[in-house]
């Protein structure tokens, strides 16, 4: 027995019982809905999703490295770019016996080993590292290679063994934060406009790897009753080096630093941590998350004596004795602050031995890569509309009745979709007149005017396929190259047509026109989202039926799918055709099953004719026609049905046969 489960447009669950198909009861049929009407056409037929591409889901990881000269004390050894605190007898003294290579410069170099073999396997790791102390520098990729992240080749090794040789003096933790954002969010942007598909598929992951406290820290205010402390970190924190802070020149210089304010205070620092984290709702990205690493050897520390005060802190009302474990304290605050807000983990260590076996590579750079698993499955009539009782002509399939097209009112052509010829469709500047839109006799300066100095020698194209020309998307600010610009599973010209927003993901849960029928529900019935038209969407409204037919071994799913009750109208001749074409359009999208309620979706398109000519003429004779996985094809490609319409199933106007009837 075949088992059929209805298909939301958002099938984020669809696959977590395991395949097992089941009955909803909202696939019954309706009781109004007669059954055998000779004009009922029932689509029906097969389509795959493709095998999963583990490469197409990159993994963009940015290693924020402390390289002050307090890491030569808590992770040795170390030595500073030129001689000063590292090289003193004192630093040298807490060195261990037969150490020679940090622990830190031991796990970044396994690490970026695991990325090659996740790579060589087909993965996508891409690695940024930021060393910083008083600034960032040194940063890999070099900036003159352009782009922020590289997959991490074989050069990189020597640059991680250089690591240890180039140590600084600041803790500029503002510094860091503010560059690991700024590679975050340039590729955010870069990625947005060439591949913009990527994102929900790609995660970013920090790690901010210190041994302390932000320092130095600084205060505008140099009065305050009461400063932050161990025991009240979170407060406003005095002034760590009274002269660097309100001196008019310095050495050694914080670029971007103005003298007498606030510097790598918690606000300061929270604030590029929660803007990093507000780059995955802005852009619609997989995942945003940091994690924090602190090295903080509280022996050596101790060890190293008075020289390491200022470095580690000097925290007045405690014990000498007791400031490493005050700064300890402090550091372990702020950086697991920084992980809450990060949606990371936290891990410290705390002495020699802990040190020696720092690792890095249990922290989550997992992928999002999945097999893909149907999003959406929509079928839009391009030859009616929804009516009052029944579906009514809409021979040019632009969103306007054609009652409405030749009224005195609109007086617009009933076969061509775009009466006036300025590239935006009768219906998309009919629903749009309040915003100074005209449809017919009247090219629009929104649009294309092959005459105008601003448009001089337009011609309209649909990049993406998804019934929008470039100026409707330009005006709406969709995207050009994806056909689903929110992610709700609606193609944007479907959503455009009625005046929905396009741009926001919303259809799943609005019900704009009070009803009781979600708008999602409503496209995919073919009712009008706009109208209570309640009775309408019960008697005539498209019911789908789908079922996972196929689990294929390289990973595609296979779906059967039966859309009904699609009603028949009789258009008239159309340049030349016979009578009674109508013209269906089923828009398929496909995305990974671990992110499908977010992904853009992969599109593809088929289309059907039918012709509907009563009393003598029904084509199919039958009640289905039949559609497989091969009938799709990019949105692109068919983006205009009547241009090419052997390329549809059934018999076109022209006469000739695709598909089975």
């Amino acid at each position: 027995m075949r088992r059929f489960v209805r298909f939301p447009l958002l099938a984020a669950g669809l696959l977590a019982a395991g395949l097992i198909s089941c009955t909803d009861s909202l696939l019954e049929p309706r009781a109004e809905v007669q059954s055998n009407l000779d004009d009922r056409l029932t689509l029906q037929g097969r389509v795959c999703t493709r095998p999963p591409n583990p490469s197409g889901f990159p993994v963009k990881v940015v290693v924020v490295i402390d390289e002050s000269g307090s890491m030569c004390i808590s992770d040795p050894p170390g030595a500073q770019l030129d001689s000063g605190f590292c090289q003193r007898a004192e630093v040298q003294a807490v060195i261990p016996p037969g150490v020679t290579e940090p622990a830190r410069v031991r796990a970044l170099k396994r690490l970026v080993q695991q990325f090659r073999q996740v790579n060589a396997q087909g993965g996508n790791v891409q690695v940024s590292v930021a060393p910083f102390e008083t600034n960032v520098r040194n940063v890999w990729p070099p900036t003159t290679v352009g782009s922020r992240f590289a997959r991490p080749d074989n050069n990189i090794d020597s640059y991680i063994s250089g690591l240890q040789s180039q140590l600084g003096k600041g803790t500029d933790y503002q510094g860091a934060l503010s560059y690991a954002y700024s590679v975050i969010a340039s590729d955010i942007n870069a990625v947005a406009l060439s591949n913009p598909e990527l994102l929900p598929r790609t995660r970013y992951v920090v790690v901010f790897l210190t041994d302390g406290t932000p320092y130095p820290r600084c205060s505008a205010t140099d009065n305050l009753s009461v400063y932050a402390n161990p025991d009240n970190p979170d407060l406003t924190w005095a002034d760590s080096i009274v002269d660097f802070c309100n001196a008019t020149s310095t050495t050694d210089a914080i670029d971007g630093f103005e003298v007498g304010t606030d510097r790598n205070q918690n606000y300061q620092l929270f604030s590029y941590v929660r803007r990093l984290m507000e780059l995955k709702d802005q852009y619609n990205v997989g995942d945003v998350r940091m994690h924090t690493v602190l090295l903080f050897n509280q022996e050596a520390v101790r060890a190293c004596g008075p020289i390491c005060q200022e470095i580690y802190g000097i925290y007045p009302g405690v014990p000498q004795a007791q400031y490493p474990e005050a700064a300890k304290k402090i550091a372990s605050w702020l950086l697991k602050r920084f992980a809450e807000m990060g949606n990371g983990v936290y891990q410290e260590f705390n002495d020699t031995a802990e040190i020696s076996n720092l690792g890095l590579g249990a922290l989550d750079y997992s992928s999002f890569a999945s097999r893909n698993v149907m999003k959406s499955l929509v079928v839009e009539a391009l030859s009616s509309a929804p009516g009052d009782d029944g579906r009514v002509l809409d021979s040019d399939g632009d969103g306007v009745p054609d009652s409405l097209d030749n009224s005195f009112t609109l007086k617009t052509n009933s076969i061509l979709p775009d009466s006036d010829g300025d590239c935006l469709d009768d219906g998309f500047e009919y629903r749009r007149a309040d915003q100074g839109f005209q449809a017919s006799n009247d090219l629009d300066a929104r649009g294309c005017d092959p005459a105008s100095p601003l448009t001089r020698n337009c011609v309209c194209r649909d990049t993406d396929g998804d019934g929008l020309s470039q100026f409707a998307e330009d005006y709406l600010h969709t995207r050009t190259g994806i056909v689903d610009s929110d992610g709700d599973g609606a193609p944007d010209n479907m959503e455009a047509r009625w005046g929905l927003n396009p741009l926001e993901p919303s259809v799943a849960g609005l019900d704009t026109d009070g009803d009781g029928l979600p708008d999602d529900a409503e496209l995919r019935a073919g009712s009008d989202p706009t109208r209570r038209d309640r009775a309408f969407y019960d008697r005539f409204g498209y019911q789908y039926e789908t079922r996972i037919a196929e689990v294929r071994q390289d990973g595609s799913i296979c779906y059967d799918f039966t859309v009904s009750n699609l009603q028949l109208v009789t258009p008239p001749d159309r340049a030349g055709a016979k009578q009674g074409f109508n013209l269906f359009k089923v828009w398929f999208a496909e995305a990974p099953e671990s992110g499908v309620s977010t992904d853009y979706g992969v599109w593809r398109t088929a289309c059907a004719w039918a012709q509907y000519a009563p009393p003598s003429v029904r084509t199919p004779a039958g009640p289905e026609l039949s559609l497989e996985d091969a009938n799709f094809r990019r949105p692109d490609q068919l983006s205009n049905p009547w241009n090419n319409q052997n390329d549809c199933v059934g018999v076109p106007p022209s006469g000739a046969q695709r598909g089975n009837p």
